[in-house]
């Protein structure tokens, strides 16, 4: 039986810009692990009995990557930037606070899901800040690519920070 958490997750991969439905129990644990910071892993290892909750940090390492990568391609494919400034459309696209803002603009609403610690909770909100929301996007980009592949990744790329 599937946990709230992983309901809400599903809604979540349901909606724009991802629009993915039918998620494998195998990767539906990939997202799972994408929206968890690793305060919220910590506290539960410190539970009696310890349980073993996956952070994004691995996921967010490859995503990191990933987005790179694909906002590198775009800019020599489909403009005529020179080198120079072609750095500086990368550093503008995945730079962690100019993400935090494309996320927030396009309302992907990765703070209501993300699962944190009590040490990021304002009574009954969450106190998601600018790196753990970009962070966790490259995270949920690792994630679909190792779901569903380099293609589907480029997508919501595309639709979110290009």
């Amino acid at each position: 039986m599937e946990s709230d958490f992983e309901k809400s997750v599903r809604e979540f991969l349901a909606r724009e810009p991802f629009r993915l439905r039918g998620v494998s129990e195998d990767n539906l644990a990939l997202f799972c692990a994408a929206l968890t910071h690793d305060s919220y892993s910590n506290e539960a290892a410190d539970m009696d009995p310890p349980r073993h909750v996956e952070s994004y940090e691995r996921l967010e390492f490859l995503g990191d990557s990933i987005l790179e990568f694909l906002v590198c391609e775009h800019v020599y494919k489909d403009t005529d930037i020179s080198e120079g400034p072609m750095t500086d459309y990368k550093q503008d696209k995945v730079a962690n606070h100019m993400l935090s803002q494309r996320i927030l603009e396009k309302g992907i609403g990765i703070d209501a899901v993300m699962r944190v610690g009590n040490g990021h909770m304002k009574g009954h909100s969450k106190a998601i800040e600018e790196n753990m929301r970009a962070d966790c996007f490259e995270a949920l980009i690792a994630a679909v690519y190792l779901s569903y592949g380099m293609d589907e990744a480029r997508r919501v790329v595309t639709e979110t920070v290009l």
